[in-house]
């Protein structure tokens, strides 16, 4: 029998996709577990934070666990074995790849449903800002109950599938119209993709918010119940699927870009707006390529060159709070037009660096490197059809978004290169595969620099 010790954690964690830590060496974890969801009958589940030191940091992460009778869990689901006090040897399993499971912890917390409308969630938000500092919010359910419906939250009997592909959390697919997404990376306050959703509860180019899962006596989120969009295809598989068989998406590309315009004029009606030195967000994208060229000798070379990419003359830029990770496979298509989902920001960054305003130039910038992304996966990715797919997409893409006004190419050409630049450190730590993409990008900058 395996035993559900660190090293069985550790195993877990360095296979799981949303674990930031690969290639990191690893220091030590602690596992805190948090009140039972479920713990009588045949299933009992909670979740546990795992405490994570690797490389210079420690990360804090949320695992779902279930613990079953010996071989009832789902042998996809299977993390290994623990004698459990008070119920004896238990298999423990990954809550979203077990339907035992996961019908034991929809069933608990469905049973905690409170319903409240749009408005009443907005009151209440406001209710927390006013008595921040003074202790729980009274308007918050009891702690024990941990869950706050904001509709009617699913039937616990229906089916449920997860999500391949997840990079930083893990969503389940409940009676095909609600999505549970489970945080992995976890840290203090509000969820940054719940602040959005609840601010922007009545704009109808984002998922309905359906249910919020916390912890209890802390304000730490560990979950959204959200609506699942009928008939809607992921951006990312509408734009390869395209790109492979010569196919313009132009007019969905210019309905995008004209998707993300409203957005960030929906944002900037709920958030502070400001603006900001060009000379600070040039210090800043220096700062990150620093960071890049101490963790990535190969970009050693090229410091001085891309720094001069990244040296923006000055003026004053408008900044404000964005989606903070937009790419195609942030944006659902449907015959309602486009949906954009996931509002977490970028899983390599701190929620303060997330959640920070910004130009909306670096969102336009996100869709744009992933445009080249999906160029990548044509049959011949460097040929002529494949580039000419790519220059139309994205002058689509742009034209959607400006409507009118003038693109400001240095600025635009500075945030597609601090992101190509955050995508090869990325890749090279989690999909060495994919790294020879940003690293073409950064080289072609760098010849047209």
């Amino acid at each position: 029998m395996a035993r559900c010790d660190e090293e069985l954690w550790r195993n877990h964690l360095e296979n799981a996709r949303w674990f930031q830590g690969k290639g990191l060496p690893f220091r030590g974890m602690s596992i805190e577990p948090l009140p039972w969801y479920v713990s009588s009958g045949d299933v009992w589940v909670r979740s546990e934070l795992a405490t994570v030191a690797a490389g210079g940091s420690v990360s804090l992460y949320h695992l779902l666990v279930g613990y079953c009778p010996p071989g009832t869990g789902g042998p996809e689901a299977l993390i290994g074995q623990v004698d459990l006090p008070g119920r004896g040897v238990a298999d423990v399993v990954d809550v979203p790849r077990s339907p035992l499971a996961m019908r034991a912890l929809l069933a608990s917390l469905t049973s905690a449903r409170e319903s409240v409308d749009s408005e009443s969630q907005r009151q209440r938000e406001s209710q927390r800002q006013e008595v921040e500092g003074a202790g729980s919010d009274p308007c918050d359910p009891p702690p024990a109950s941990r869950i706050r419906w904001f509709e009617t939250p699913p039937d616990p009997d229906s089916p449920t599938r997860v999500f391949e592909g997840e990079q930083s959390n893990t969503t389940v697919l409940v009676d095909d119209s609600v999505l549970f997404k489970i945080f992995r990376k976890l840290s203090p306050g509000p969820n940054l993709e719940c602040e959005v959703m609840t601010a922007l509860a009545s704009c109808d180019i984002i998922p309905r918010l359906i249910g919020v899962l916390s912890a209890p006596s802390s304000n730490v989120d560990l979950g959204i119940f959200s609506q699942r969009i009928p008939d809607a295809c992921d951006g990312w598989a509408y734009a390869v699927d395209a790109c492979q068989h010569g196919i313009s998406i132009a007019e969905e590309m210019t309905g995008l870009g004209a998707t993300l315009h409203s957005l960030h004029a929906s944002l900037a009606q709920v958030f502070p707006t400001s603006t900001i030195n060009s000379h600070r967000i040039t210090a800043q994208m220096l700062d990150r390529l620093d960071i890049a060229c101490e963790q990535l000798p190969e970009l050693r070379p090229h410091r001085s060159d891309l720094r001069s990419i990244l040296t923006l003359p000055e003026s004053e830029v408008a900044i404000q709070r964005l989606h903070g990770d937009f790419h195609l496979g942030q944006a659902l298509i449907s015959p309602a037009g486009w949906t954009i989902i996931d509002f977490e920001g970028e899983p390599l960054k701190s929620p303060s660096q997330r959640a920070a305003p910004d130009s909306v130039w670096r969102d336009v910038a996100g869709l744009l490197r992933s445009l080249d992304y999906a160029r990548s996966t044509h049959p011949h990715p460097e040929s002529r059809q494949a580039h000419e797919w790519y220059g139309e997409s994205r002058s689509a893409f742009l034209r959607g978004y400006l409507s009118s006004g003038t693109l400001p190419s240095p600025l635009l050409t500075a945030y597609e290169v601090d992101k190509a630049i955050y995508e090869l450190v990325y890749e090279v730590r989690n999909r060495p595969t994919w790294a020879g993409i940003p690293r073409h990008a950064l080289l072609s900058a760098l010849s047209h620099g």
